[in-house]
């Protein structure tokens, strides 16, 4: 019995996991936290669904192959992280509101010790990506990586790809908005609750401030998490929307 294994179709394949690997890996919308492996066997099953096989001659050289590999590694991690570039602004939000609250205050007061993010930021990237996923994110990039095949070719045949300064500006411009609208309800309840301690500090000076403002602070922003939650499936379906409209604009579609 004998196998035949055609070329072209596994240049193809080999090309189009390569794609897929690397916008797997670069795209927010699949979340570090989930292992390696079953990272891996998505961006295979992302390779399969793309592969198509590639025209070779017989006498192809192997830097042709290196630099077609190189090609599609680079499409991948490009279009992977713009798409998932609006996902981050759930940690943008985390982190205002981790500030702003007082949480993360001691990193602040020791830089030294390193900017890790705070609980409310880990919570916030956290219910992001499951949204994410569960309103359809990754049938969302599985379309997306296919129609980088169709600008750019698994062959490394280049179509027409729209500026990467202006997208990556605007991009970064949205990114930093959508994260404040986001923490704009608790951070705005934290700024009244400053104000509100100012005002009793100097009523009653006697009165630590300091102490006592840091708990209340902390009992606020816990208090209004249920309530800034709601908004969080907009701001989903905001951060894939947005996301699908860099990509194909960058892709020129």
């Amino acid at each position: 019995m004998e196998l035949n294994i055609s070329v072209q179709w596994a240049i193809g394949l080999a090309l189009a996991v390569s794609r897929a690997g690397a916008f797997v890996g670069f795209c927010a919308f699949v979340p570090k936290m989930i292992p390696r492996m079953v990272r891996g066997i998505f961006a295979l099953a992302l390779g399969l669904f793309i592969a198509t096989p590639v025209k070779i001659g017989a006498d192809i050289a192997t830097t042709e192959l290196v630099i077609d590999a190189f090609v599609n590694i680079s499409i991948g991690a490009l279009i992977g992280w713009f798409l998932g570039l609006p996902v981050h602004l759930f940690s943008v939000a985390g982190s205002v509101v981790d500030t702003t609250s007082g949480i993360t205050i001691g990193s602040l007061f020791d830089p030294d010790a390193g900017g890790t993010p705070g609980p409310i930021s880990r919570a916030y990237s956290l219910t992001g990506q499951t949204l994410v996923i569960a309103m359809g994110g990754l049938t969302v990039m599985t379309q997306v990586l296919w129609v980088t095949t169709k600008v750019v070719r698994l062959d490394g045949r280049m179509g027409s790809i729209a500026g990467l300064s202006d997208v990556a500006i605007a991009s970064v411009s949205d990114l930093v908005r959508h994260g404040v609208e986001l923490a704009l309800p608790i951070a705005s309840v934290l700024f009244v609750g400053e104000l509100a301690f100012g005002l009793l500090s100097r009523m009653a000076p006697q009165i630590n401030m300091f102490l006592v403002g840091l708990p209340l602070k902390t009992l606020l922003t816990v208090s209004m998490l249920g309530s800034a939650s709601v908004v969080f499936p907009r701001f989903v379906d905001r951060a894939i929307s947005a996301g699908t409209q860099t990509a194909l604009r960058l892709l020129g579609a």
